[in-house]
């Protein structure tokens, strides 16, 4: 049996992508899926709270579709269960253009001094 080799030794990241929306929640993750991340998906601000503490993910990424109220929710809830993710609260650019999406995600994960 012949074992599996890559050129990247880059491990996969998971992203959990969250938004009420679902056209541009699968919009979204197309995009990140052919940029080399994996995804998971939520659809609603307890489910992504849920996740991002479960799953142990180093970017969750907020949708805009999210009331600003749900958002901050979000934001402080993660920050209290899973301080090492990143959350990233997108605006409606980050959508209207992938080159964004991925420059954004690929900066959330540069180390901070």
């Amino acid at each position: 049996m012949g074992s599996i080799s890559t050129s990247d030794p880059t491990p996969a990241v998971l992203i959990l992508n969250a938004s009420l929306d679902i056209k541009l929640r699968e919009k979204r993750a197309k995009i990140l899926n052919r940029a080399g991340f994996y995804t998971s998906s939520a659809e609603s601000a307890e489910e992504v709270i849920y996740l991002a503490g479960w799953l142990c993910c180093p970017i969750v990424i907020v949708c805009h579709s999210f009331k600003h109220a749900e958002r901050r929710r979000i934001y402080d809830r993660i920050r209290e269960t899973a301080p090492g993710t990143t959350v990233v609260l997108l605006n409606d650019f980050a959508d209207s253009d992938p080159g964004i999406l991925i420059d954004t995600v690929k900066r959330a994960l540069e180390p901070q001094p």
